[in-house]
């Protein structure tokens, strides 16, 4: 039997790119022969990989900033999350921004991260699942809401996105073996961000999973 052919690459504006999942999506992305952009407030943390890259240098709460990263892309991934001193509704706001440069750009594809606290009406999370939720809800309670606020954005655009759910991501080496569907028994609590960034990408670049809620984990 013939092969499938590896998808076309494709221009993919990347935000949250300096952070650990980001850099892997940005990497795996870059290896792969896509064309990547990324809006970053300073190009340190990018190393040597900005020679490879389209590099905005702006603030992803700066509309203007968000318009020029999105134009032209084929889809937009968010591993956005947050970082110490920033805003209790960052997610939430910046998805706005996104959602918005994605309109007036005409971009439609989108896939975005978001925690596990984000359910979906087919779940029927274990015991551990449950726990990992209320966790979040329990003790960190601005990241709780800002996911919150984010699916909603993302779920009311009209655009054909994808919202990839995550409980504890951890930095093993990734495997390719890992479950995607709904929280439940079978699935586990954790994913590695090779594994995640990985899922991420094929969603951007195949079309997997529009308009769902995917729960991934090894």
């Amino acid at each position: 039997m013939a092969s499938m052919p590896e998808p076309s690459p494709r221009r993919l504006t990347v935000f949250g790119s300096t952070g650990q999942t980001g850099r892997k999506i940005v990497d795996l992305a870059l290896d792969r022969g896509n064309r990547v952009r990324v809006l970053v407030r300073g190009t340190s943390k990018l190393g040597d990989l900005a020679s490879r890259l389209d590099v905005l240098e702006g603030d992803v709460l700066d509309q203007a900033a968000v318009d020029e990263a999105v134009l032209g892309s084929d889809a937009v991934l968010s591993a956005l999350g947050h970082v110490k001193g920033s805003p209790r509704d960052l997610e939430t706001a910046a998805m706005r921004n996104i959602v918005a440069s994605m309109d007036r750009g005409g971009v439609r594809r989108l896939v975005v991260l978001s925690s596990s606290v984000v359910g979906d009406s087919a779940d029927r999370p274990t015991a551990s699942q449950a726990l990992t939720s209320w966790m979040v809800k329990t003790f960190r309670k601005e990241v709780y809401d800002d996911s919150l606020g984010k699916a909603s954005v993302v779920e009311g655009s009209g655009l054909d996105w994808t919202i990839v759910r995550a409980s504890i991501l951890t930095n093993a080496h990734p495997t390719a073996k890992y479950r995607v569907g709904k929280m439940g028994k079978g699935a586990g609590v954790r994913i590695s961000r090779g594994d995640l960034a990985e899922f991420m990408l094929k969603c951007a670049t195949e079309g997997r999973f529009i308009r769902e809620r995917p729960y991934i984990s090894v």
